[in-house]
């Protein structure tokens, strides 16, 4: 019986590598798929300051055009001053001029902060774009890595498998059965664990000295009495 609970200790820790690797192929994807989330994101940020640039330059050279018209129509009603022959045409002329001369500063003005605003986001934008490479690098080599490691699983399992393969003959029908039932319903699949100092190494529960001798005798299969779990003696128990 001994010789089988010492190999259903090898068996656990090879199913525990088995569960592992399945685990990751739910565990990889969605950090792949939140590093890329990551990616997208910062692209994204990058892409609507490159847009709201282009906006802006966009705006200001309609101002601009705008601004020709308001100068080339000032002009003409300057050059009318000289033409106009009453006092009364003169006034309603000079308040003209002096509307056109207000829009001239409101756009000019406009041009001038649209100007400034531009050249904020292209230093801004020339910095997110330094840190976007940076972190692309990072990501994209984890995202690669994850990749990798998912793509070989399967065939990580496969090995895993022959070596269980190798093992499970030397463990008796009964006590293998009861191993794959509890693994089922225990935190973690620790089906079978190795009294430590006297206690359970599941729960730490100390054990009576009827059942240490009674483990440690291993002639028979011993579970503990507060988890459920199978005992096996270990050497370091019996060093000390």
């Amino acid at each position: 019986m001994r010789e089988s609970l010492v190999n259903l200790l090898k068996l656990q820790e090879i199913d525990k590598e088995i569960n592992a690797l399945h685990q990751s192929q739910t565990d990889y994807p969605k950090e792949i798929n939140s590093l890329k989330g990551e990616l997208q994101d910062a692209r994204d940020q990058l892409d609507a300051q490159q847009q709201r640039s282009e906006e802006l330059e966009k705006d200001r050279r309609a101002l601009e055009r705008e601004l020709g018209a308001i100068e080339e129509d000032l002009k003409k009603h300057q050059d009318r001053l000289y033409e106009v022959k009453t006092n009364k045409e003169y006034d309603a002329l000079q308040i003209e001029i002096a509307t056109l001369n207000d829009r001239k500063d409101q756009h000019e003005t406009a041009i001038l902060e649209s100007i400034d605003t531009v050249e904020k986001i292209v230093e801004k934008l020339r910095e997110d774009e330094n840190y976007y490479r940076e972190i692309e690098e990072d990501r994209q080599k984890r995202i690669d890595e994850l990749t990798v490691k998912l793509n070989s699983v399967e065939k990580d399992v496969g090995a895993w498998q022959k070596k269980r393969s190798a093992i499970e003959p030397g463990v008796e029908r009964r006590p293998l059965s009861i191993y794959n039932s509890i693994r089922k319903v225990v935190k973690g699949g620790i089906a079978i664990v190795p009294v430590r100092k006297g206690s359970c190494g599941g729960c730490y529960r100390q054990l009576s000295p009827q059942r240490l001798v009674e483990v440690r005798r291993a002639d028979s299969i011993m579970r503990c009495e507060s988890c459920g779990r199978l005992l096996v003696w270990s050497d370091e128990e019996a060093a000390v």
